[in-house]
């Protein structure tokens, strides 16, 4: 297993015995509820989706979207889980309007 770095916060999350050189980057899911939640919700609906990442829906119809398995809260909570150091897990949860 690989350890991930978020680009943006620099969350480390996966195996905590991973080298340097076994780590990839990409964005964990607390940046990209802050950040891409309209983003998201738009290609949804552009997709034929309803509009619920990061609404706090755990039993999601939407079986199809490819966004489904990001925005159940059941999975961020699982990635908590995972992260090497501390995270202010008031910060999990989803991205107020």
């Amino acid at each position: 297993m690989l350890k991930y770095k978020c680009l943006l916060c620099g969350i480390e999350w996966g195996d905590p015995q991973a080298t340097e050189a076994e780590i990839s980057h990409g964005y964990c899911p607390l940046c990209i509820r802050k950040g891409f939640t309209e983003r998201i919700q738009r290609a949804q609906v552009r997709a034929g989706h309803c509009e619920c990442f990061n609404n706090g829906y755990n039993d999601c119809s939407e079986a199809e979207c490819c966004f489904r398995p990001a925005c159940q809260d059941d999975s961020v909570v699982n990635w908590t889980k995972r992260v090497l150091g501390s995270v202010d897990v008031q910060e999990m949860q989803p991205y107020s309007r």
